[in-house]
């Protein structure tokens, strides 16, 4: 009976949830140099990226990577480039650990040739 108490308390910790922090990091009008060439907008697009931290020390996947991101983004509607970005970091905390994730959302560009 003295280990009930413990055995409660372990199972609560284990059935958890996470907590979630949002953080808008920033608002850019493009992502590279534009070309002086006349452009059309394919569409919205949205991508994100993400890793895992076990124990919040130690890298379980590839770090979070900004640029993979705006690729991602860009390729989605075979454009050329991301104009009107926005992001924010999401950090999801776990007992086993933390998760990162950058979300990108833009409009896709193709340049006129």
């Amino acid at each position: 009976m003295r280990q009930l108490p413990y055995i409660v308390l372990l199972c609560l910790t284990l059935s958890s949830g996470c907590i979630t922090t949002r953080h808008v990091a920033g608002y850019e009008p493009h992502v590279r140099p534009l070309k002086d060439t006349p452009y059309q907008i394919v569409g919205q697009a949205e991508s994100f990226t993400s890793n895992f931290n076990l124990l919040w020390f130690f890298n379980v996947t590839p770090l979070a990577n900004f640029d993979r991101a705006i690729s991602d983004a860009i390729n989605q509607k075979n454009g050329d480039d991301l104009i009107d970005v926005s992001w924010y970091i999401e950090r999801q905390y776990w007992i086993v650990g933390t998760i990162n994730i950058i979300h990108i959302k833009g409009k896709v560009i193709k340049y006129k040739e």
